[in-house]
């Protein structure tokens, strides 16, 4: 029996709760990594509070990166949705493959045909995933049809220890969208329904968690 090689992955996050489900998602997708958890609460808050700009939340994330690379991991994922052009800029700081909250479930989007729906619970995640998609769409020349919207008041529910709420809320809002129509999670947290949200709706419901984790799979095995 040939016995499947083991890597160790790297994951940063700035929020508590995008743990859990980035851990699911390797356990679900990609059970032979073992992954090594790095969180820096202070990503969140001082971009939430304003008291760090971005050339130094960038520096954060690089320093977490090689940091992360140090302990002998063999890829990064950075799970907040915030930080993808710092997860960018942090490629050039390690020589290991360091990829954003967005990468996987951005190629696995365009593969569909019809419209895509970007579902969040915190507004600039939606409008940050929109535009990489169109951005992306528009230098393979696709063409898409993307909606989005920001599902008030579950982030804050999910923050402050009502998880049931969070989901709740989430789970309505997938409801609400209309068949025919690809849903993309725009958060890991989003990740905790992932399985109900697929009972709720019709058509396929897609989350950054595992489409992260098949990309990086898939990147390593071919290395």
């Amino acid at each position: 029996m040939m016995i499947q090689r083991r890597f160790r992955i790297g994951a940063i996050h700035a929020l508590a709760n995008a743990i859990p489900t980035t851990q699911a998602a390797f356990d679900r997708v990609w059970p032979e990594a073992d992954v090594a958890h790095l969180l820096d609460g202070s990503l969140y808050l001082d971009r939430d509070l304003g008291t760090a700009d971005e050339e130094e939340l960038t520096a954060r994330i690089e320093r977490l990166a090689r940091y992360s690379a140090s302990t002998g991991t063999e890829a990064v994922i950075v799970t907040g949705s915030f930080f993808g052009a710092a997860a960018k800029q942090a490629r050039a700081a390690v020589s290991i493959p360091v990829s954003t909250s967005f990468d996987g479930i951005i190629e696995r989007a365009l593969a569909f045909n019809g419209p895509l729906h970007v579902l969040s619970t915190a507004p600039d995640s939606s409008t940050l995933l929109v535009e990489e998609l169109e951005r992306e769409a528009e230098s393979s020349n696709r063409n898409i049809t993307v909606s989005r919207q920001a599902v008030a008041g579950a982030l804050d529910a999910l923050i402050g220890g009502d998880a049931d709420q969070h989901d709740r809320l989430v789970l309505a809002a997938v409801e609400a969208v209309d068949a025919g129509t690809v849903i993309l999670f725009a958060q890991f947290s989003m990740e905790r329904i992932l399985e109900r949200s697929a009972d709720a709706h019709s058509d396929p419901v897609i989350g950054p968690a595992s489409e992260g984790v098949s990309r990086l799979r898939d990147m390593l095995d071919q290395r």
